[in-house]
């Protein structure tokens, strides 16, 4: 009976021996498991970071080729029962709008069109309709959004320190208002063609920008230029710069001054009356004075080049005989003239 008690108490022992042996081994292989899984905790934080840092500008390269027939120029219309509303519209041969990718700005210059979008008729607008629609369409055409939603306002802060170089910023780049609504952009590319969409259902706007390089158009006017208008019509009117506000020529102006003398010298019994004209911006008073003295710093100018005085005079008319609009830039600047008249 001893024998047998023995035998079995060595048995027990042996048992609480191994199973105790073999919690230490599943412990320890526990121990190894959380070992191993920490260093894929931190591949995963690392493979985050790694995205945050490979952002990557836009590029036309990574834009598929579409196929399909995208139509002319402006490529969309308004949906059906929605019309372009052209008192609100613009269009340029050569202008440029602003897209966002989610990461970065970027600017495509060439043939732009800001399209104002309202019903056709005295009818609720449709957003939905509108959005869907134009989506759609886009899409059909091999389109690729690029971002939707609302711009960061931490981004479009950076565009000016105060609201209104921010609003500045955004009319001169988007056909809508993008700071404070959301804005579906677009790109698309042919294989001739880069193009993109500025889509705003709460501002009512479509902005296409189609891409083309930019050529000059400002010709060097010559001696012989200036002599034959004058021949022609008795005078010519020439842009020459001046300080604003000032009658100081500008360093850029005197290539122009240079031809007057050519012309002059070519021609010795030319009389001529310089005569200043100025834009609407300021006071009568004010822009007669400095059209005088502006037209006075041309004539000087040539006199320092070896024209004789006898030759020239001089006078300012101010703002008192406009050939543009003052009402608009374009018709401003061409205000802002000296005029060679033959005597």
């Amino acid at each position: 009976m001893k024998k047998i008690y023995l035998i079995n108490s060595l048995f027990i022992i042996t048992t609480l021996i191994s199973c105790n042996n073999n919690k230490k081994t599943n412990k320890n292989q526990s121990e190894e498991v959380i070992d191993k899984e920490i260093p894929v905790s931190n591949k995963n934080v690392e493979v985050k970071d790694v995205s945050n840092k490979t952002v990557q500008e836009f590029s036309w390269d990574n834009i598929l080729e579409s196929k399909a027939d995208i139509g002319a120029y402006p490529y969309i219309t308004p949906p059906k029962g929605m019309i372009i509303d052209e008192n609100e519209s613009e269009s340029f041969e050569f202008d440029k709008l602003e897209l966002f990718n989610g990461n970065s700005f970027f600017v495509v210059d060439g043939k732009v069109n800001r399209m104002s979008i309202k019903m056709d008729g005295d009818k609720e607008w449709q957003q939905y309709f509108f959005d869907k629609s134009v989506s759609e369409y886009l899409k059909s055409i091999g389109a690729e959004l690029i971002f939707d939603g609302q711009i960061p306002s931490e981004l479009t802060q950076k565009w000016g320190a105060d609201p209104n170089a921010i609003y500045k910023h955004m009319h001169e780049f988007y056909a809508g208002d993008v700071v404070n609504h959301p804005v579906s952009l677009y790109v698309l590319k042919t294989s001739d063609k880069k193009i993109g969409f500025q889509v705003s259902s709460n501002s009512r706007t479509i902005g296409v920008v189609e891409n083309k390089d930019f050529q000059q158009t400002i010709e060097k006017i010559t001696a012989e230029d200036i002599i034959n208008e004058i021949n022609s019509k008795g005078f010519i009117s020439l842009h020459i710069n001046f300080d604003t506000g000032k009658s100081r020529i500008k360093a850029d102006s005197y290539e122009i001054i240079s031809e007057i003398t050519k012309m002059l010298n070519a021609n010795p019994s030319l009389k001529i009356s310089i005569e200043g004209h100025t834009d609407n911006v300021g006071d009568e008073t004010s822009n007669m004075k400095l059209s005088k003295n502006r037209a006075k710093a041309v004539l000087l100018s040539l006199v320092d080049e070896g024209i004789q005085e006898s030759r020239l005079k001089s006078e300012g008319f101010g703002q008192t005989k406009p050939i543009g609009d003052n009402e608009t830039e374009e018709g401003k600047a061409q205000n802002r003239r000296v005029e060679l008249r033959k005597i």
